[in-house]
């Protein structure tokens, strides 16, 4: 009797710390996401009050993006070897000073800069955030965290939207960069303090101890590494969620401002629809990969094919009315940030097993920031030159490469799905 009950405590002592370790995990990544998509409701304000072009203003975001993307590739790979609580607070505590500092900052080579340390420093997070939870969760509750932890985007797209916004409105631009700075630095604290990177680190058992642990990945160098993991045809998948879901984070609240005629009070509460509309599309996924059996290949397939289907209508009869051109916006941003939690969060906890799972979300990541920052400047130079019907054009183009790819995938490895079913595989499968 006294062994059960100490076996109850200890089982209520896991629960307590695994729901504290995803909070800390989802409000860190919300953070982040405040101080980056601040800059989207931001651009109309720098562009009229420092008098840059839309091509100088996409030259901003694709800073970011590469420098986030490149430091994703490094830092994905680094998490796999360094504890994870001093590294995600020192990712979160620069970007602070990054956030700070860029709203101090008065010519564009220094906010080109800070951007870019800024970039840098997020891509800290997201890889040893997923590893973080494959070591207090379960192998068959991974897919369903990893898409919970996903929606911490939305909270950071209410944050920085409707904040950030109201900021600029009434403060200015400067003051949707400064708030966020300071709450990520006190955060940042928080987070040192009460994270524990895995259960044993607390006397208790994990919930990942009946679960063989195979070849470990740091036996291998990084190429040998992602030549194994055969994500070729992913990583395509990937360039297109990036050009689209971060396309519309960029650019969207600007295209509705312009397209029609709004100001950024009424923008900012038209916009607020996309990030809620976002949530829905997280759970359309996590509902899509229940149905299909944990088949994340399949269900990031049919979430593309509603994107090039929404992108459709947003280009032949959305762009009639706001309200029409809203919805079809919202919907597709949703179905990419649907197919985003399978690609970035789900994909990679498949390769816990060897030890992988910051390594693999981190080329994932990168792979489409990559894709994102070069659609940055490029999308900002199309649009200046032949307006926004061109930007849509090219998502949708994206969206049909990146549904081909995933179709050529199925059909060619269908041996891959073995991963999340748990189905005998070899390491890398």
């Amino acid at each position: 009797m006294m062994e059960r009950s100490y076996f109850m405590v200890r089982i209520s002592s896991l629960v307590r710390r695994q729901f504290i370790t995803f909070t800390l995990c989802w409000l860190a990544y919300a953070l982040i996401y405040f101080g980056r998509v601040n800059l989207s409701v931001a651009l109309p304000d720098i562009e009229s009050d420092l008098g840059l072009s839309k091509a100088g203003l996409g030259l901003i975001g694709t800073i970011f993006f590469w420098i986030y993307g490149t430091g994703q590739l490094v830092n994905g790979r680094l998490g796999d070897s360094f504890p994870s609580r001093p590294f995600i607070f020192a990712g979160l505590f620069v970007t602070a000073l990054a956030n700070i500092f860029f709203g101090l900052a008065g010519s564009v080579p220094l906010m080109l800069l800070l951007w870019g340390i800024n970039g840098y420093f997020q891509s800290m997070l997201w890889g040893p955030i997923i590893k973080t939870l494959s070591h207090w969760f379960s192998y068959k509750k991974r897919a369903a965290v990893a898409i919970g932890v996903s929606t911490s985007m939305v909270g950071g797209f209410l944050l920085a939207w409707g904040l950030s916004g109201h900021l600029v409105a009434t403060s200015g631009w400067r003051s949707a960069f400064l708030v966020p700075g300071i709450v990520i630095g006190c955060f940042s604290l928080v987070w040192l303090i009460f994270l524990r990177e895995r259960p044993e680190d607390l006397g208790l058992v994990s919930p990942n101890t009946h679960v063989a642990r195979q070849e470990d990945s740091r036996k291998d160098s990084f190429i040998p590494l992602l030549l194994k993991s055969r994500l070729g045809l992913i990583v395509l998948a990937c360039f297109a969620q990036g050009i689209i879901k971060d396309g519309i984070s960029l650019w969207g609240p600007t295209f509705i401002l312009e397209q029609w005629d709004l100001s950024m009070e009424t923008t900012v509460k038209a916009i607020l629809i996309i990030p809620l509309t976002n949530l829905g599309g997280m759970f359309l996924a996590s509902w899509l990969n229940s149905l299909l059996e944990n088949s994340e290949r399949k269900a990031i397939l049919l979430l593309l094919t509603l994107t090039i289907i929404s992108l459709t209508s947003l280009i032949l009869v959305g762009r009639s009315s706001l309200y029409f051109g809203l919805v079809f916006l919202a919907l597709t941003s949703a179905f990419m940030y649907g197919a985003n939690t399978l690609l970035l969060g789900v994909i990679p906890m498949n390769y816990a097993r060897i030890g992988a799972v910051s390594t693999i979300a981190g080329f994932l990541d990168f792979s489409s920031y990559l894709a994102a920052g070069a659609a940055s400047v490029i999308t900002g130079l199309v649009v200046q030159t032949f307006g926004w019907n061109s930007m849509l054009l090219i998502w949708c183009f994206s969206a049909c490469i990146g549904a081909a790819a995933i179709f050529i995938d199925i059909k060619r490895s269908p041996r891959q799905e073995k991963v999340a079913t748990g189905k005998k595989m070899n390491a890398y499968e």
